[in-house]
């Protein structure tokens, strides 16, 4: 590599983490809703929330004040007294992401992946007041981001966040049994994946991302939103102290971080341990495990949102989150 490559890199990766860094976290609340179980992906579209739980069956529909206003729905479950799907078989609903196809608005909601079979399930879900879903199995696509990660027999995906940013998706593999990495596919390819019009996605790029690490052990990808004014990719990060993508660890804190989609074009891994911030109250970490991020509102210096946390407790925790950017870059 020649040196005048090499210093535009070095310089391109300085510029980016000093910019992450560079970002003040206001955050409200938690408000807890005790009738939306272990609530994992979040989207904003028309003036609400739209919400799923890892063991739910149901979207919910949430006002701006987090109030639960409807839940569809979404696959038929045996739901135990608590309202919760039995690990063993829930569908672990843990991404969504606003798609368009045929031009209209779908959410698009991915099972993690992390147990075969069980929990490979992706949905379209209509945004028009009145859902139709389409399933579609995600083995075929997944086997086939674990085969260019190189995992090893028996490693499985762990899909925690789906973020869309111009025409490519960016899937994010929580790392806490394998790697976190970034999955990009182009949107189009996806959508016609989703919709039976394709069995398979040929251009996947992988990305992979180092994080920081609470009490040893390393924060793992959770959520992920587009903020498009700053051409940045805001991700959640969550750290538990569980070293496999099935068991639930103790809750020990969250990161919330920015990627500019100028430091993945240039195909270096992500350093993305100086530049998270950890969430804290009264100067100590915030004992919640954020599990998706949602902006209802982006300018050049400014996002506003909201965050959902699963401390797997059988209930969900929102917050207000407002994120300002403190350089002039």
């Amino acid at each position: 590599m020649n040196k005048s490559l090499v210093a535009s890199l070095v310089l391109a990766v300085f510029a980016w983490s000093s910019y992450a860094a560079d970002m003040d976290i206001r955050l409200a609340g938690p408000i807890v809703k005790k009738g939306l179980p272990s609530g994992s992906g979040m989207t904003w579209h028309a003036g609400q929330y739209s919400v799923v739980g890892d063991d739910s069956p149901y979207l919910f529909t949430l006002n701006r004040q987090f109030a639960i206003t409807d839940r569809f729905p979404l696959q038929n479950y045996p739901v135990r007294k608590n309202g919760r799907i039995a690990k063993d078989i829930k569908p672990d609903y843990e991404a969504m992401a606003i798609v368009q196809s045929d031009g209209a608005d779908w959410n698009l909601i991915l099972g993690s992946g992390s147990k075969k079979g069980t929990r490979e399930t992706g949905l379209l879900v209509s945004t028009d007041g009145k859902p139709t879903v389409h399933v579609r199995d995600m083995a075929v696509l997944y086997r086939d981001f674990a085969a260019l990660a190189g995992f090893k027999a028996g490693q499985t995906v762990n899909i925690e966040a789906l973020a869309v940013a111009h025409d490519d998706a960016y899937f994010f593999n929580r790392g806490n049994a394998v790697r976190n990495i970034l999955f990009k596919v182009p949107l189009g390819d996806l959508v016609a994946y989703m919709t039976g019009k394709a069995d398979r996605i040929a251009d996947i790029r992988l990305h992979e991302a180092r994080l920081p690490q609470l009490k040893g052990s390393e924060a793992g990808f959770s959520g992920a939103d587009y903020w498009p004014e700053i051409d940045c990719l805001v991700y959640s990060a969550s750290v538990e102290g569980a070293d496999n993508a099935y068991a639930d660890g103790a809750v020990l804190g969250s990161y919330l971080g920015l990627i500019p989609l100028s430091a993945l074009k240039a195909g270096a891994a992500l350093d993305l341990t100086r530049s998270a911030q950890l969430l804290s109250k009264a100067r100590a970490p915030l004992r919640t495990k954020v599990e998706s991020i949602a902006l209802t509102h982006t300018e050049r210096h400014r996002a506003i949102g909201a965050l959902v946390s699963d401390n797997d407790d059988g209930s969900s925790e929102f917050f207000d989150v407002v994120l300002t950017i403190t350089s002039k870059k």
